[in-house]
């Protein structure tokens, strides 16, 4: 029986994709272009930190992953300017069905847990008013760790103290879903672009295109 709810922040409950409108505005004509590549080198760099275990707080990493891909594309820019662009982190749009769905599974507990650090992820949540809608937030720069390192998800279970089967993990990044299904967590993967699922010994128990689909999984299990 599902206890509690753990949801992923970025792309899963936020859309990382609403910094291009100040990338945008910085930079003319490339918002879309530079939003899309800061995020792929972001989940690089975190990797690639994970794999030679080089923690650096996730703000830091944010800011690195941007200033390569500035500097690759020869764009010229300020500290202000990277300043700013890192500063449309805390006031990311959630998604349309964000807010309906928190506030319709009343009768779970509903967890954050993010590679984010947890200023960052206050500050985002703060800013989108749903902070009354999470029993915890589980920032992972409290350990030095990045998802999906195996034992960010170890982390996890000790701090929520239920069984595996208590709890179900909902992320939009499929290398999230691996680590949590590898660890035995029940997962749902939020497949917000119709993309085939990786071709790797791991499968999502639940996929749904959209939040209103752990409504229904959800709705289900308590009949």
């Amino acid at each position: 029986m599902i206890k509690t709810v753990v949801f992923d922040l970025y792309g899963t409950l936020f859309d990382i994709d609403s910094v291009s409108a100040k990338c945008e505005k910085l930079f003319p004509g490339n918002g879309e272009k530079i939003a899309k590549a800061w995020r792929q080198k972001l989940i690089e760099y975190i990797h690639v930190r994970q794999l030679l275990h080089q923690y650096k707080a996730f703000s830091l990493v944010i800011k690195d992953s941007l200033e390569y891909v500035l500097e690759r594309h020869e764009f010229d820019y300020s500290i202000k300017d990277i300043n700013e662009c890192i500063e449309a982190y805390d006031m990311l749009e959630p998604f349309n069905e964000t807010v309906q769905v928190l506030n319709s599974i009343v009768e779970y507990d509903k967890v954050i847990f993010s590679n984010g650090n947890k200023e960052m992820i206050e500050a985002l949540i703060d800013y989108s008013e749903v902070e009354n809608n999470f029993k915890s937030i589980i920032s992972l720069e409290e350990f030095s760790l990045y998802k999906p390192d195996p034992n960010s998800y170890e982390l996890l279970h000790e701090q929520l103290n239920l069984d595996k089967n208590e709890i179900l993990f909902i992320s939009s990044n499929k290398w999230d879903i691996i680590g949590a299904q590898n660890f035995g967590y029940q997962t749902a993967w939020v497949n917000r672009y119709y993309s085939e699922f990786e071709h790797i010994d791991a499968k999502p128990d639940y996929e749904f295109q959209n939040l209103f689909g752990l409504k229904s999984i959800l709705d289900s299990m308590k009949q």
